[in-house]
């Protein structure tokens, strides 16, 4: 978060310790400020001690009063009243006001449609780069064993020609002793037999 940002949050915090009224912790019991309140709340915390960058608080009320849960007080509060920080009646919300809630509503429900999509599309793109993934760790996977099953099959082959030629030398050998030669060793294969079909 940055620096700019941590310092608003603080001044929007202090303001709902100091004017809970005006600025409740309940979402729902937002109310339609009066305008200009910022002049008010600037010679409260003078008076308290406690002056305020006007810059920041001109930031902080933006961001308060730009929440869709303020610019729906302002359309739907009853009675159409605007409150000071004592929380009391303190003018009427105009028809200029009404409307540009209605406006930045619906800028608010744009923005929200479209994050909503990138975090759709974002979602299956990431699924998509996970099935390539898990794909090519298949395949890798499956060269690695095609590529132990030809060693294995080569190493067979090897033994199998090794045991060959010294076969053929020892009949030779016997041979040129005028001896029989030794008979081959034959080895058996068990023979599969296929499963019954259920």
């Amino acid at each position: 978060m940055s620096t700019a940002r941590k310092q608003a949050t603080t001044l929007h915090r202090h303001l709902m310790a100091r004017f809970p009224k005006a600025f409740p912790q309940d979402y729902d019991a937002i109310l339609p400020l009066k305008l200009d309140i910022d002049v008010d709340i600037r010679e409260r915390l003078i008076h308290q001690g406690e002056p305020v960058d006007p810059d920041l608080l001109r930031r902080v009320l933006a961001n308060h009063t730009g929440r869709a849960g303020y610019l729906l007080a302002v359309l739907h509060r009853p009675g159409g009243l605007r409150y000071d920080l004592d929380g009391q009646p303190a003018g009427e919300v105009d028809a200029l006001a009404r409307s540009e809630a209605v406006r930045l509503l619906g800028e608010h429900q744009r923005r929200q449609k479209e994050t909503a999509t990138r975090h759709r599309q974002h979602r299956a793109l990431e699924k998509q780069q996970q099935a390539a993934k898990a794909a090519r760790i298949a395949e890798r996977e499956r060269r690695a064993a095609e590529k132990q099953r030809r060693r294995e099959e080569n190493e067979r082959n090897r033994l199998r020609n090794l045991e060959r030629k010294a076969a053929e030398d020892r009949a030779r050998e016997a041979a040129k002793r005028g001896e029989q030669p030794p008979l081959p060793t034959v080895t058996y294969r068990k023979r599969r037999r296929p499963a019954p079909k259920s």
